[in-house]
């Protein structure tokens, strides 16, 4: 699966892996840009621990509830800096709108910080 297929698409099921080898699927928006897909989330989410601890992921399209809607794809992440950011954002808000704008001022209100994930699909 290319990072094109998931285009069109408002869900990604983004596993990781913790150290026992567990995979810990978790339903996230994301977004295309430059061959790579953006996850958005807390820094101190477990999905960040384990991307530490790991970076070794799987990706899928999925439901709102994690239901995968095809096969899983091997990738790389990567947590990237804020330089990067900026574009990723603008992404976002224009696929999300509303929706985006409303979670990042629940966000604001708990003091809450978010870290973009970069994902390299396997071919």
């Amino acid at each position: 699966m290319s990072p094109q297929s998931l285009e069109g698409k408002k869900y990604i099921s983004l596993a990781t892996y913790r150290r026992n080898g567990e995979k810990v699927p978790t339903p996230v928006w994301f977004v295309l840009q430059e061959n790579h897909v953006f996850v958005w989330t807390d820094p101190a989410s477990g999905k960040v621990k384990r991307i530490r601890n790991n970076p070794k992921v799987s990706v899928a399209p999925c439901t709102m509830r994690g239901e995968p809607l095809g096969p899983y794809v091997e990738g790389v992440a990567t947590l990237t800096d804020d330089n990067s950011s900026q574009e990723v954002r603008k992404a976002y808000r224009s696929k999300y709108g509303f929706t985006l704008a409303l979670s990042s001022w629940w966000a604001r209100l708990r003091n809450q910080k978010e870290v973009p994930i970069s994902i390299t699909l396997s071919a």
